[in-house]
């Protein structure tokens, strides 16, 4: 086999920068972003507001750019139609980078995922839009996508090759000639690789002469035995299991589980790939099996599409939509019509397959009928009927929800602590709003603070304007439920004057639950024996003094407990995250003879089965006088 001359890569690299020069300048933009941040500390990439936007617009600029650019050619627009292509991808690239968040929350990262589905389905289809008019197929359109995924492997294959090859030399640079490299110099040549190497070697297979695609060519034989003796069994035994399922469901007359949607459409996309693989041999003599096979799956399809379809409303029906089980209904749907237009067209039309997944993907992903203001709208109307059920509303307000109704049961708690989350995840609380009269704004005291912290006073601001107690969404027994409220503070310690004594670790540990009473220290204090004891699970600590019979006479008493649920009843019984403090948290108590602060490091409230009991830690500042 002949080697290719350096002239010849040269030449072919040329022609993929003229083709695709904006495909590879995203390429650039994801090696150069990478390169740069890769050199940044944490705490510095953490910082970059642009960063997630020029990620995200670069990649979804490699696929929609490359469309643009196979269309043009494959159409033969003119000069002006070809530069107005260009000028409006780009104008929608810097659109998206505009819009989108520095911190992506699920929505978006969940809306990426889907433009960028619809974007490479859009690359498998725009050269032959015209054959969804046509009543058969062309070889080209097989033969065309056959290439591109074939291309995309080998370049996967060369891209990780080279960097094996090319990291295991430095490697040995470093240790037989005991050079020092820089440390970053392999995750750069790996950036290179994966990004711009990567995308200039799969371009530069991208069919060209569409034409010679129509010819006939030899059906690759490897992928007709993968297909046939791997593929398809697959298919079968999914076939097999679903219909011993619904036959149970049947015969016992139960619900069928939520899990069984995946298998569902695992089955559909398992089958409909491996009917796309040897559609080009379906109709040979020696094939008749296929026809065969592609008319039974399809009716197969119906009945497992009614027991995904009732599976998934019985979970809408009881937890409202979510972005997920949207795309398991339109996922559904889309699968129900395919099958009928196979059914009625005999295999023919292949490509409505990716076109329209393309077109469903593109509706989905914004809009007032797409996944994510469909789910918002489905979440407050379940919030707003369990409020209505349980007469949790007051003046249409959930304000004081918790103390109308303080036997809410566990499961309508744990059900109303998932749907904030949902809105919490989202960055979405304020959608809220109308529901309470107290404000969910920020306020200006927590507008400097890093993003985590925000999000966090936002929800737990629902429930503690509500007082409605959260409950996990992993707990399973109210009997187990336990209610924490933490709180951090950062305590300064005091200069110490005369009269004045430092007390070191005042710790009531965790496991002190048990616990009713417990002597936290003994000290001795200006030659007085002096003790600390925690009393009534934690909540009170008692300062007493040794007299000379030995018994323990009382000074001063201090009550860690009570500060601690004033501070719950302030920031919630059940905060998701322990509240850094913006104050001291101290407590101090005296009379004549002495007086004690205490300083806390931590303090925490816990409450379980009717029980309340506290664990802190602290230091302490005694004046004897």
């Amino acid at each position: 086999m002949k080697l290719p001359s350096l002239q010849h890569l040269v030449s072919e690299a040329t022609t993929v920068l003229r083709r695709f020069p904006l495909t590879l300048l995203c390429a650039f933009v994801l090696c150069g972003v990478g390169i740069y941040t890769q050199r940044l500390p944490y705490a510095e990439e953490a910082k970059l507001d642009w960063l997630f936007p020029a990620l995200s617009t670069a990649v979804l600029g490699l696929t929609l750019t490359l469309a643009v650019a196979l269309a043009s050619e494959r159409y033969r627009w003119p000069g002006g139609w070809r530069l107005a292509a260009a000028g409006g991808v780009v104008l929608l690239l810097v659109g998206w980078y505009v819009v989108c968040p520095a911190t992506p929350n699920s929505v978006w990262r969940l809306r990426l995922f889907v433009l960028l589905v619809a974007s490479h389905l859009l690359v498998a289809v725009v050269p032959y839009l015209p054959e969804l008019r046509r009543e058969a197929d062309t070889p080209g359109f097989w033969r065309y996508n056959e290439t591109l995924f074939l291309r995309i492997l080998t370049a996967g294959l060369y891209s990780g090759v080279l960097f094996v090859g090319c990291a295991l030399a430095l490697l040995a640079i470093e240790n037989l000639f005991e050079v020092k490299l820089d440390p970053y110099l392999y995750q750069h040549l790996f950036t290179v690789l994966g990004t711009v190497f990567n995308t200039w070697f799969f371009l530069a297979g991208v069919p060209q002469d569409f034409a010679a695609l129509e010819q006939e060519a030899t059906y690759p034989k490897g992928l007709k035995v993968f297909t046939q003796f791997v593929l398809l069994p697959l298919v079968v035994l999914y076939l097999g299991i679903l219909y011993a399922y619904l036959g149970r469901i049947l015969v016992q007359w139960e619900l069928p589980k939520g899990w069984v949607s995946i298998l569902v459409l695992a089955l559909a996309v398992a089958g409909i790939l491996a009917l796309l693989l040897i559609h080009p041999i379906r109709h040979a003599a020696e094939n008749t099996w296929i026809r065969t096979f592609a008319r039974w799956f399809y009716r197969a399809l119906f009945p497992l599409l009614g027991l995904l379809a009732v599976a998934i409303g019985i979970r809408i029906r009881a937890y409202g939509i979510t972005e997920e089980r949207y795309f398991v209904l339109v996922l559904a749907a889309w699968l129900l019509v395919m099958a009928t237009y196979f059914l009625v067209r005999k295999g023919q039309g292949i490509i409505w397959i990716p076109a329209s997944l393309a077109l469903v993907a593109l509706l989905s992903a914004a809009g007032p009928w797409g996944a994510f203001a469909v789910a918002e709208r489905s979440q407050l109307s379940q919030l707003r009927e369990i409020s209505a059920r349980y007469k949790l509303l007051k003046d249409g307000k959930l304000d004081g929800a918790g103390q109308r109704v303080p036997k809410l049961p566990f499961a309508v708690r744990q059900r109303l602590t998932s749907i904030v989350d949902f809105f919490a995840k989202r960055e979405a609380v304020d959608k809220l709003q109308p529901l309470f009269a107290a404000s969910l704004q920020l306020p200006d005291s927590l507008k400097g603070k890093p993003e985590w912290q925000q999000d966090e006073w936002r929800e737990n601001q629902v429930f503690v304007v509500s007082d409605i107690t959260r409950v996990s969404a992993y707990a399973r027994y109210e009997a187990h439920e336990e209610l924490t409220a933490g709180f951090v503070a950062h305590n300064d310690n005091p200069e110490l004057g005369y009269g004045r004594y430092w007390i070191n670790n005042v710790n009531l540990p965790e496991y002190n639950e048990i616990q009713k009473d417990s002597v936290l220290m003994k000290m001795i204090v200006a030659g007085d024996s002096l003790r600390l004891r925690a009393r009534a699970r934690g909540r009170e600590l008692i300062l007493e003094r040794q007299q000379g019979n030995r018994s323990w006479h009382f000074q001063l008493s201090l009550a860690p407990g009570a500060l601690a649920d004033s501070l719950a009843g302030v920031y919630g019984r059940n905060p998701k995250q322990e509240i850094e403090m913006a104050r001291d948290l101290s407590l101090s108590r005296g009379n004549q003879q002495v007086r004690m602060q205490l300083f806390f490091q931590y303090l925490h409230r816990h409450e379980k089965n009717d029980s309340t009991y506290y664990h802190y830690e602290a230091q302490g500042l005694l004046e004897v006088k």
